[in-house]
Order: C-alpha cells, then structure tokens, then sequence
C-alpha cells in the first residue's frame, strides 16, 4: 500500500503556545504553502483523503480534495498528540521537573492534565493504518506527532531519535507499506517535500 502523508502548514500562533489538540487555524501564508505540497503530490495516484478533524489539517484536506476530486473523511485517529495541560501554555510556563520528565522518556511520556504520550498515538495510529491497510494509494493530511508515528512503528526509527521536532509544516512523504508472512507491517519511506521548517523546542 502507497501512503502519502502531508503535514498541516504553518498555523496561526502569535502567542508560540504548546498546541497539540488545541485547534489553531492557518496562519495567512496558507494559499503559499499548499503549492509545494501540490507539486511534490502531482505524480501520485490517491484514491481517498483522510485527515485529522483539527482546522489547521481540515483547511489543507478540503482544498487537496478540490484538486484530487477524490472522496475525504475525517478521523480522531490522525490528531496530533493531546499535551494534557500544557495544552495553551509556552513551554518556559511548564513546570520545570514536568519538562525534566519529559526529557527523560520523550515518546514514553503522558502528559499530566489528561493527555497522551507519543506511545499512545502509536496505537491510535496502527488502528487507523490496519483498517486501510490494502492494494491501493491513499492520503492522510496529518501532523508531525502522527507521521513520526508511522517512522518510529513501521520505518526503522529509533525511539532515541525524537523526529517530531525535526518536521517541517507542509512536509509531504510517501510511505509503501508491505506485510510479511506473519502479517506484521513494515515500511520505507520517502520525503518529497522537507516543507518550512519550524522553530526547534527550547526543551
């Protein structure tokens, strides 16, 4: 199975709050960012959108399926990570021995307040790609926590090397999926577009 992921552009954050769940619009750049992402898509033979309910991930979904005219649906499996209750807040606001913790375990970390960790998407993840999973080439528009995801889980990626930071917005990457005699998943990927890349963490 063909999988290409595109990562949400740039989106409105004036204030550079932590956001994951928080669902921030498109910053105005928006009608910029899409034509490299349509570009890098223009060999790809996609027969069905899904995306990730958030607006910055629904604007980019619905001008693609204008482009495409391929079908699009919505999933809460493709959501960024929740960040519990660092959700709003700029990083240097988060209680130091919380970001401490963090440091300690980054993709094994639940996030107080009732948020996920990186392992938790994993599994929300491996759910949606098992339901697709088939002969046929399909899209998700995404975020960087549920790309990495697919990296870490299917790709080879160490958990040691944190790739969410290291995305850029409008990143696009094709993923080709196979299943080995036991039905056990795995991938090889390529990024087709790095995107516009973001400020790194202060962690």
């Amino acid at each position: 199975m063909i999988l290409w992921t595109i990562r949400h552009t740039k989106p409105f954050n004036p204030s550079e709050i932590c956001y994951g769940s928080t669902d921030l619009d498109v910053s105005d750049s928006f009608e910029e960012e899409i034509l490299p992402i349509l570009k890098s898509i223009r060999s790809a033979n996609i027969s069905q959108l899904y995306s990730s309910p958030l607006l910055r991930c629904k604007r980019l979904s619905q001008k693609l399926q204008e482009t495409l005219k391929v079908p699009l649906e919505f999933s809460d499996n493709l959501k960024e990570l929740h960040f519990g209750r660092w959700e709003g807040q700029k990083l240097s606001e988060v209680p130091v021995d919380e970001v401490e913790d963090w440091k300690r375990d980054l993709r094994a970390y639940r996030f107080p307040g009732g948020g996920e960790s990186f392992k938790d998407v994993d599994k929300r993840v491996g759910a949606k790609l098992e339901e697709l999973y088939g002969d046929k080439e399909i899209a998700w528009v995404t975020h960087a926590g549920v790309i990495a995801s697919l990296q870490h889980s299917y790709a080879g990626v160490p958990d040691s090397n944190f790739v969410e930071t290291q995305f850029g917005y409008a990143m696009v990457t094709r993923f080709e999926f196979s299943k080995d005699s036991s039905g056990k998943l795995s991938a090889q990927f390529e990024t087709l577009y790095p995107g516009t890349p973001q400020s790194p963490l202060n962690i």
